[in-house]
């Protein structure tokens, strides 16, 4: 299973790295969660100065790579994974879910703490995705698996380093 990082770095979305890679994933995520580039820019210059027209073209890279709004279709597999990203000593957890099958990005979200209430939100969000029940790939993190049991939805651990 790829983290967040490798799998952007695999569909080649970034040629030039003048602003870390780090916080060119941070702006996707904020684009994706708040719908647009104005905040998005805003919440990233708290950390780095950066454009409104710089996060744009970040998105428009990401989206000819993968499909930012996926539709409501059967999913087999969705491998979860979350990644801490600091920038400036600061950490945000930047949630990724992902159509083994179909190797798609479903959503990413980024969150202030890992924690259940993070994951859980996560999640359902992610099944709005799904018609139907996949199951969910995960690693060894007891926040996944334990809000993957409340929602009573199955599950397959997966340990994995790159």
């Amino acid at each position: 299973m790829l983290s967040i990082k490798s799998l952007v770095e695999s569909l080649g979305v970034f040629e030039r790295n003048k602003v870390p890679l780090e916080l060119k994933i941070l702006g996707l995520a904020f684009y994706i969660q708040l719908s647009s580039l104005r905040r998005a820019a805003r919440a990233l210059s708290e950390i780095h100065k950066v454009s409104k027209t710089a996060v744009w073209k970040w998105v428009r890279k990401l989206s000819e790579k993968i499909c930012i709004e996926p539709p409501k279709m059967p999913r087999r597999l969705v491998a979860l994974d979350e990644t801490c990203v600091k920038v400036n000593g600061l950490e945000y957890w930047v949630y990724a879910a992902i159509d083994v099958d179909r190797d798609k990005v479903l959503s990413m979200r980024v969150f202030p703490s890992r924690n259940v209430l993070a994951t859980k939100l996560f999640i359902e969000e992610v099944l709005k995705y799904c018609d139907g029940r996949p199951i969910f790939v995960v690693d060894s993190a007891p926040w996944l698996r334990s809000v993957l049991k409340e929602l009573r939805l199955r599950y397959s651990v997966e340990s994995f380093r790159l």
